[in-house]
């Protein structure tokens, strides 16, 4: 398999991961950052080239595929020229803060791959649950809990668009169609955008799900819990833990715990951008990830 020519737009922390694993399964062409410091810093490490303006790089580069790793708000309008030229597109969550911003981008000819950077879908213990989710019995209900300190970037967006829909699209892959929504918001520190959320969703086979984000806990917290007739399933995102907690058949014990973590370390966003270039379909449409966004925006809209 011949490697695939790439760049990436975007210098910050995230974008920088991008080149480093797109470095080591790609030929990593060129980086593309507003802030020239930046720019230079990651193109001298790595030797490649870097441009200021993005439509420098299409014009001079000849490119497979690129990561757009920017503020939502700007990612539809970058992307869209980068697939108008025929090269593959992987847009960083939340995609955009309007879906109709990105409907130009769903017109383009299915030539071109565009890609949902929803990393979480391609942590392989979200697999290994969702592989063994039948051992629960009957699913009740899922709660996610994912909490943090405030990024070090803002993006002018709250914590539902940055940490909320991570939660959302990993149960709509668990458990399929939301059906209802509801949220309750808080702002702590800032006035136009919620720094703390609950979500309640419904889905359409009966099963109950419940998210808790915040900004303001002094802990990084990753964590995912599936509830069934027969037992209960728990991840751990951070250190790809599964475990399973069941009743015991001997009476003389309450529960038989089982606990279960990798040898080695898989991480999601090789396995994401690994997919994205060569993977044979696309491994997260845009269209199923405007899903996500869609109930996203309707749980702000609940405020």
């Amino acid at each position: 398999m011949s490697k695939k020519k790439t760049g990436v737009v975007g210098a910050g922390w995230f974008g920088r991961a991008h080149c480093r694993v797109y470095h080591s399964i790609s030929n990593l062409q060129a980086i593309c950052d507003t802030n020239e410091e930046r720019a230079k810093t990651v193109a001298d490490f790595y030797k490649i080239n870097y441009y200021l303006d993005y439509m420098d790089m299409i014009r001079n580069e000849d490119l497979d595929a690129v990561s757009i790793v920017l503020p939502p708000r700007v990612i539809p309008t970058v992307a869209l020229d980068f697939a108008k030229k025929g090269i593959d597109i992987l847009l960083e969550k939340p995609l955009a803060t309007k879906v109709e911003d990105l409907q130009e981008l769903l017109k383009i000819n299915n030539n071109v791959r565009l890609t949902c950077g929803f990393i979480e879908r391609f942590n392989p213990v979200v697999d290994r649950l969702k592989k063994r989710l039948a051992e629960i019995g009957t699913p009740i209900m899922i709660s996610s809990r994912r909490i943090g300190r405030y990024p070090k970037r803002f993006w002018d967006l709250g914590v539902i668009l940055d940490l909320g829909i991570h939660e959302i699209y990993v149960q709509q892959y668990l458990f399929g169609n939301i059906t209802e929504i509801k949220s309750k918001l808080s702002y702590f520190h800032k006035e136009l955008y919620e720094d703390a959320a609950f979500i309640l969703l419904e889905f359409s086979n009966n099963v109950h799900g419940l998210i808790e984000v915040n900004w303001l806990t002094p802990t990084r917290y990753r964590k995912l819990n599936v509830y069934g007739s027969e037992g209960v399933m728990e991840i751990d995102y951070i250190t790809q833990e599964l475990k399973l907690i069941k009743s015991s058949e001997d009476p003389a014990l309450y529960r038989v715990e089982e606990s279960k973590q990798p040898y080695s370390y898989e991480e999601p966003l090789e396995r994401e951008l690994h997919a994205f270039l060569y993977a044979k379909e696309n491994p997260f449409p845009l269209k199923e990830g405007i899903k996500s966004l869609e109930i996203a925006l309707a749980c702000l809209k609940e405020k």
